[in-house]
């Protein structure tokens, strides 16, 4: 059951004990930027080793890639032949980075090592806690795998989790991971250097040492999604241990169990251990409230003898199958009550009921919705309205509008437009909950800011720029934007822009981090575009497995720079962000 792989570490004659000659280094080139060696190396003492830079333009060291134990300098140049010093203090142990240097559209990589790295055998946490740079050797188990020609994968012990980032195949070399035949639920030892990358954890390019294959595997893949009405649910198991022992999580009390059948395998020749095959019933409750997620584990075990004692021991395999079950609420709550992410009607309704009966919010928000019914219209007498909004304009889960004024804060006019059922409106204020038993914004204490579209000139809607966070562009405000860039030319400062998604080029995934989409104002691809081109998730961080994947319609706000990349008016490359997702900033 168990498989292991020696790999030797063979290292050019002292190259890790001492600098490397520059008379002796390839020049690297790559368009009209050139290294004089893309491999730089330190003695485990300290000391300093230089490189030469010739590029044609400005260049720059991406600062993320340097860890606090290397310093270089310069970080920047600019057209010609630059000496550049990589130095590091005396270390404890190997250890080893990757930095980029970039000029324009040129990205060349230097891979730097002190020392020579020694894995040091550790849990997830303690490699969570270590420095960057240090090479670990850790044992666990795959939780999931996110790239299967890189091998990108997630490790998991009792600890944590760490990202594996790159898997080198036996013969060292990499996009071979198929070839280990590593699958979910197996544990696996793996060794190589940590990377902290947008504040997620990596091994980089790691060396298997052994796998132990799982004993059991989920024919129908490790997660499922369930509809709000519940029903059953069937799963499909192999295993090669003695029986199959299904548990749902104690917290999971909308999930039970009703049936096993088991056939078990036929031994061959060839075959001598084949797997057995369960299937599993359960039955899942329907969902009144939120959406909610499951956990069912399946365990197998077996008795196997050590080669080491030569004693037998109980091996065990277990395999994690997540269920996620839909809401049955048809508007969730939304936005934060800023101006560029308002609240919608149920997220509004959640934070005043949170307040407490009379007590009044201590600044303004800002909520949107369709107004469902009229109290009182405006009038040139009192300068306000009254009136009731929710999501879909329906006379469920309202929210009031008590005493509001028109534009600007204003009082109503005669000749101005009236308000009527149907409406889409934003409002601000204060809000209230009256009583404890009604909220609303505070009598004369709001005003309208849109109205189907249409905000009023000066006053508070005229305080934030166009392009902020408050009063984000428009695509077709951004196309215009963008149109006065030069080719190749890139903003010098962030910019806000609003749309929804019309097509999608590539979604989010784990080994990249980031998305390119389109967005037009009204969410058709016939439509005026934009592309979003290499952009980070909420928060500005990469992707990760678990988090919210985009689709076509996504109402979303970008924030970033934007470029002219040869024609192509886009966001520049891994320099823009999703600030907001459907209203959601996190």
């Amino acid at each position: 059951m168990k498989l292991k792989y020696f790999y030797l570490l063979l290292l050019a004659i002292c190259g890790v004990m001492t600098s490397c000659s520059d008379d002796n280094d390839e020049t690297r080139v790559l368009g009209d930027l050139q290294v004089s060696s893309s491999y730089v190396t330190l003695n485990i003492s300290g000391g300093q080793t230089a490189i030469t830079v010739t590029s044609a333009a400005d260049w720059t060291i991406v600062a993320e890639d340097v860890p606090q134990w290397l310093t270089i300098t310069p970080m920047t140049g600019t057209a010609g032949t630059t000496k550049v010093i990589f130095s590091a203090e005396a270390g404890l142990y190997g250890q080893v980075a990757s930095v980029r240097l970039q000029s324009g559209a040129n990205i060349q990589e230097i891979n730097v090592q002190q020392g020579l790295p020694t894995p040091e055998l550790a849990t997830c946490k303690e490699i969570i806690d270590g420095p960057e740079g240090k090479s670990f050797r850790v044992k666990g188990t795959v939780k999931s795998i996110a790239n299967t020609t890189y091998g990108n994968w997630y490790l998991q012990d009792e600890t944590g989790e760490v990202y594996i980032y790159g898997t080198l195949d036996k013969d060292g070399k990499t996009k071979n991971f198929s070839s280990l035949g590593i699958e979910v639920g197996d544990v696996v030892t793996v060794e190589g250097p940590k990377k902290l990358y947008n504040g997620t954890v990596e091994l980089v390019d790691v060396t298997v040492v052994s796998i132990e294959k799982t004993l059991v595997k989920i024919l129908s893949g490790n997660e499922t999604t369930i509809g709000k009405e519940g029903g059953e649910l069937k799963v499909e198991v192999e295993y090669k241990g003695i029986g199959l022992v299904p548990a749902v999580a104690a917290d999971c009390d909308w999930i039970h169990f009703v049936s096993m059948s088991l056939t078990p395998g036929t031994p061959s020749a060839i075959d001598p251990n084949p797997a057995s095959k369960a299937v599993v019933l359960f039955n899942v409750d329907a969902n009144a409230s939120e959406s909610r997620t499951g956990i069912i584990t399946f365990e197998s075990s077996q008795l196997m003898e050590n080669n080491e004692t030569g004693k037998q021991s109980v091996y065990s395999s277990t395999l994690n199958y997540t269920v996620k079950q839909e809401t049955a609420i048809t508007n969730p709550a939304k936005g934060d009550g800023s101006k560029a992410n308002p609240y919608n009607v149920p997220a509004v309704l959640e934070y005043v009921n949170g307040l407490g009966a009379d007590v009044k919010s201590e600044s303004d928000v800002y909520v949107e919705g369709i107004i469902s019914s009229i109290k009182y219209t405006y009038s040139a007498q009192f300068g306000t309205a009254t009136y009731n909004i929710s999501v879909d304009g329906n006379e469920e889960n309202i929210f009031t509008v008590y005493g509001s004024y028109f534009f600007d804060n204003k009082p109503w006019e005669e000749g101005q437009t009236q308000i009527q059922v149907g409406d889409k409106v934003v409002v601000c204020g204060k809000v209230i909950n009256y009583k404890g038993t009604t909220p609303e914004f505070s009598n004369k204490e709001n005003w309208l800011v849109s109205l189907n579209g249409v905000t009023g000139e000066g006053g508070e809607q005229g305080n934030d720029e166009a392009g902020t966070q408050g009063n984000p562009y428009d695509v077709e405000a951004v196309v215009a934007v963008a149109s006065k860039l030069e080719a190749g030319q890139t903003t010098e400062e962030d910019c806000y822009f609003k749309g929804k998604i019309s097509s999608i080029k590539y979604t989010f995934d784990a080994q990249h981090g980031t998305a390119t989409f389109f967005v037009s104002n009204d969410g058709s691809a016939e439509s005026t575009q934009f592309q979003v081109y290499s952009t980070y998730y909420l928060g500005n961080r990469a992707w990760a497995d678990g988090d919210k994947q985009i689709a076509v319609g996504d109402e979303v706000v970008i924030c970033g720079k934007l470029t002219n990349y040869n024609g192509t008016l886009e966001t520049a490359s891994k320099k823009s962000y999703i600030y907001s997702l459907n209203g959601a900033t996190n």
